[in-house]
Parts: structure tokens; sequence; C-alpha cells
């Protein structure tokens, strides 16, 4: 069994001893210090009912809403009265009853935001936005706001920093000092800074609440009923809807498309998903796919909780809302709907130490959550991927949990996104994914690892999946098009090379593709090559690998760069889908061509669009 391996860890100026008997077995004596500090209860304080504090999020994967659900334990315990709203709820039906809501001046609002696409809100948040750019309805309102983007995207924290300047120029007053994580190097350390020092002191000046937290354990939100079989009636937390959306569907065809995985070379797997009967796409949608935790983890997690893999359950809350489908089994619940995988961020540490019992194993979760534990945290959990599974059944056994405390202290599984890389004109009974499988070996444990989605989907006879609207969409038939799509990026733009053939569009098709070696991962190399010889896409090929110097995609837009102004001219789109550098390398090379203002105005005008991961 793994476990952490028995050493001497300096955590905070507080020696711990981590043994394999649990996570924590001896401290130094200056322990009873950190058991008086940080697990005492407090002052009880005046019970409040009106909110004081609201938690507004912004996500796409689930993260501010993570850092909201923390950062509401944390106030919770202080004696305050938080709310954390998913901004979904903010439309024009409710514009007005939220806006006279956030006036109060006794309320504090702080926006959690982060960024989609080329710098636009996330699908929660639209209307949100699109009521705040109309300025009416938030004079008055006291305001923090902190953005969570990656600095490899181009539109870096572009909603936080509109949501910030709306805020400010709508009548708002700023009480807490603009904030940024960059995922790209360390959010949550950002974010944990900007909490410490801007956040929590403006908390205490406005309400005069202590910024030491008491950590006791927390009401429960969503309540769990054993051995109910009637239907719930409650509704999807609007953040989670997609695990309602996820349905069953049978894979077809699922074939490898790399032509040599010897050299180094990770499998490409090429997958059709019969579409259900009453699901349909549109060419170059997302399809978002839902994976399942492993099967060992999962009997363990239903162990942890005292309960039958087969136990049914039924949730409820007080508003009405619940995070995933009711009722279910435990490993229904255990197996798609909690996140056993991902290890937790240090905020989630701090908020599972609230159910545990006063003693070490507490103590040091709580070091682990400090500046002091940083380091700690990061050998002992984040470097070797601890994920929540392994943390509560390996190396926490002495905390007791409910089945009701996992399900409100887990977060929820998130799903994979794939561009389509099917025409639904030619395809309309099945979609296809383009999937890299990834695999490795993890740096500090010297063990392989898998990705959870990519390897399900490359073995599995069944997906659980729902579609996601894209921002690809085709122009006319009679404008040109530019793909530019390396590796897997390319999958989109064989959807729209399948369409545009079909529907016989006038338009010309240019695709600058890129990999490493033709003889070796040129995935879809037949159909690239048959549309080719039936003049129906002009390509240009980079192998990256092959000569003397690397080539890549934007190497051969500077070399075509006359052929771009010429296309853009005419009418043409560009649709870029790939990685981020690559994309920003790429954006670069059309601004050599044509200038960073014309790139403005194609992106303004949706002619530039892009789809990047990093």
């Amino acid at each position: 069994m793994d476990t952490f391996s028995p050493t001497s860890l300096a955590v905070g100026g507080v020696v711990v001893l981590i043994t394999t008997f649990g996570l924590f077995k001896v401290m130094s004596s200056s322990s009873k210090e950190v058991e008086n500090s940080a697990s005492s209860e407090g002052v009880p304080k005046k019970e409040k009912t009106k909110t004081q504090i609201y938690l507004f999020f912004g996500s796409q994967t689930g993260t501010s809403e993570g850092i909201c659900s923390a950062l509401s334990s944390h106030f919770k315990s202080e004696g305050l009265v938080p709310e954390v709203v998913d901004l979904e709820d903010w439309d024009e039906d409710t514009h007005e009853e939220w806006s006279e809501k956030i006036r109060d001046p006794n309320a504090l609002s702080v926006f959690f935001m982060a960024t989609y696409g080329e710098g636009e809100p996330t699908d929660n948040a639209q209307e949100f936005v699109k009521r705040l750019k109309e300025g009416d309805g938030f004079e008055g309102v006291k305001f923090g706001v902190f953005g969570l983007g990656n600095t490899q995207y181009e539109f870096y924290n572009a909603m936080g920093k509109l949501v910030n300047e709306k805020l400010e120029s709508s009548g708002g007053v700023r009480l807490v000092e603009f904030g940024m994580g960059d995922d790209d190097k360390n959010l949550e350390e950002d974010y944990e800074k900007w909490k410490e020092e801007k956040l929590l002191p403006a908390v205490s000046d406005m309400f005069g609440a202590s910024t030491s937290a008491s950590f006791g354990k927390p009401e429960n939100e969503v309540k769990v009923s054993m051995g109910s079989s009637s239907s719930s009636s409650a509704t999807p937390v609007p953040s989670s809807k997609y695990l309602w959306d996820a349905v069953p569907c049978k894979v077809g065809k699922n074939r490898e498309l790399l032509q040599d995985t010897l050299n180094n070379a990770n499998s490409t797997r090429h997958v059709e998903v019969t579409m259900p009967k009453s699901g349909d796409y549109f060419t170059a949608d997302n399809a978002g796919v839902l994976a399942p935790n492993d099967s060992a983890i999962v009997a363990k997690m239903a162990a942890k909780v005292n309960q039958k893999l087969s136990d049914s359950f039924t949730l409820s809350a007080s508003s009405g809302r619940i995070p995933f489908p009711s009722p279910c089994t435990v490993e229904e619940c255990f197996s798609f709907y909690c996140d056993l995988t991902t290890p937790p961020r240090r905020s989630e540490l701090k908020n599972f130490a609230s159910y545990c019992e006063p003693g070490l194993t507490k103590d040091t979760l709580l070091k682990f959550a400090t500046k002091e534990g940083k380091e700690a945290y990061e050998a002992k959990i984040l470097n070797p991927y601890v994920g929540w599974g392994k943390l509560l059944t390996d190396l926490c056994k002495d905390v007791e949990l409910s089945l009701e405390d996992v399900v409100n202290l887990l977060p929820r599984m998130q799903p994979r996104y794939y561009t389509i890389s099917s025409s639904s004109r030619v395809h309309p009974k099945s979609m296809h994914l383009t999937v890299a499988v990834t695999k490795g070996v993890n740096a500090a444990t010297s063990k392989p690892y898998a990705g959870l989605c990519s390897s399900h989907i490359a073995e599995a006879g069944k997906l659980r999946v729902f579609v996601k609207d894209s921002t690809f969409r085709l122009p006319d038939d009679s404008k040109p098009i530019i793909m530019i799509g390396p590796g897997t990026g390319f999958a989109p733009m064989r959807a729209f090379l399948q369409e545009r053939v079909a529907r016989k569009a006038k338009g010309r098709n240019i695709l600058f593709f890129g990999c490493r070696r033709e003889n070796e991962d040129f995935i879809y190399k037949d159909e690239i090559e048959a549309w080719e010889a039936g003049k129906n896409v002009e390509v240009y090929k980079a192998f990256s690998r092959e000569g003397k110097e690397k080539v890549y995609v934007q190497h051969l837009l500077n070399k075509e760069a006359e052929l771009v102004k010429e296309l853009l001219k005419e009418g043409a789109s560009i649709y870029i889908c790939g990685g981020t550098k690559m994309g920003k390398d790429v954006v670069d090379a059309i601004k050599k061509a044509v200038g960073e203002d014309v790139v403005k105005e194609l992106t303004a005008e949706k002619r530039l669009v892009q789809e990047l991961w990093a």
C-alpha cells in the first residue's frame, strides 16, 4: 500500500513525523500550541441570518466555485453569513433582485471571475456580464474582484479586469483591491496571498471579524437520506448540470491514428460515438466526456463511509438545488460524481480540517494550508498527485466521515472536452473524437500515470457524453477559410472539411498542419491526401523533426504571408486549434503579415477564432 514514507517534515516550525500508520503520527511538543490556536472553537458569536458577504463565481472548470465554497466555510467559522452564488442565477429576470441585494450598505460582494476562450465570460457568467456592461443597478455596491487566468492565453484575465473596471465605472465602491491568479505559475499561491493581504483585512474592517477562523465542523448544506428510491424534486446546481446532461453512448470504431507509437509517441485514438436518439450536434461542437474513477478507489471510498456500493440514497438541500442526480447508488456517486483523483488545493485541505477531531491530523492539514506549509504540501500532496480518494482512504484513516460529509466536502467530477472531429451533416448519427492518450512517469514518485479520461476513452465500450456549443462556426460557403491545426488540433478542421466538401462550398479551404514526422504522427494522412488530390483543400505541412531545423506551422504562415493577406481581402475566416504556445506564435505570425489592428478587427468580427489548451 502506498503511504507517505517515514520521514521528518518541518512545517512552519513544527516537526511532523509521517509514518505508514496514517497521515501524521508524532509531532513535537509545540503541537500543543498549534492545537490550542488552530483547533479551538473560539467564542460563540451572535447568529446572523441576513447575508453579509456574497461570493459570486464565473467558472468553466469549477476552480472559482471551489474557492468560493472553501471561503464560505471560513467566513461561517467566523460567525459571518456568506452566500455562494453561481452567476448563472443572474439573468434578465433576476437582475433587479440581485441588484437590490448587493446594494445593501451592510453587504460586501466579491466576484471570482475566470476567462474563457478569447477574453469571453464563462458560460455561467454571460448574462451577468451583459447586464454589467449596461451599467444599471450597481451604484454603491461594495465589491472586490479576483480574476482567474493563465498567462499562456492572449486575453489573460480579461473577465476579471472587465468586471473590476465596470463595477467601479457603474458607481460601485471597491473595498478589496483587485487581484489576479496565474494558473501557468501558481494560481492558488496568488489567491492565498490576495486573500490574506487584501480580502480578509477588508472583511475585518467592515465586519469586525478576526482573520483567524475557529474551524469547527460546518453544517452540511446538502443532506443525504439513505434507502430512498423515490425521485428527488430538487433541481440541479447550475454549475454541475452537465452531470444530468451526460448520457451513456455506445462506442463504434476505435482505432489508432499514429503510424508509429514506439518512438516515444503516445497513442492517439479515433473514436466514433453513437448518438442517442434524442441527441444531435453542430459541426465542430465540443463533446464533454465523463470518465469514471478507478473501481478500486471507489470501493475503498464506500468502505470509508461504511456503505455498500449498492446502497442508494437521495439528496436534498434547503436551497432546493442538489449537486448531482439523485436518487443514486454509492457506486454511482463515487464513480461519476465525486472527483477522487485531483489533488486538493490548500484551501480545500483547510476546509477538510474542519471535519477532523482536534489532533495531529487536523493540525498538520491546517499547516499545509499556511504559507509555512506550502513546500510540505507540494512535496507530499501536489507533486506526487495525491487525490482526494487516496488522501481519505490511505493517508487519513483516522478521520471518520459520513457519506453526507464526503458529498459536501469533495469537489464534483469535471468533464474533459474534445472538439468533435466530424460533420453533423455527413455523420448525423455519430460523433467522432480525436483523442491523444495521456501517459507518463511522475517525477516525484517515479511511477507511471495515465490520464483518467483519455485512457478511459481509449478502452471503453460506452462513454458518458454531452454536447457543448463551440466558438467554431463556418462562414458562408462562398468565403475562404484558413485552418491552422497541428496534431490533434486538426480535429475541428477535419469536421470543417467534411462539411464544406458535402456542401460543395465554393470558397477555398487552406490547411496548415503540423506534426513531428510524416511517418510517425501524421494523423488522418489518407483523408487529407484524398481531399488534397480532389482539389478540396490546399495543404501546407510542417514536420518539425525531419529537417536540420525545427519547422512549425507559424513558420509556414510567415512564408505564406502574401497568401494570408490575399485571402483575408476576400473575406476569409481563420480558425486556430491546439496548444496555447502554438496559438500565440500563430497569432504573432498573422499580426506580422497584416498588422495588429487588423487582427483585433478579425477577432471582434469572429473571423479569427481560437480554441486552445494549456
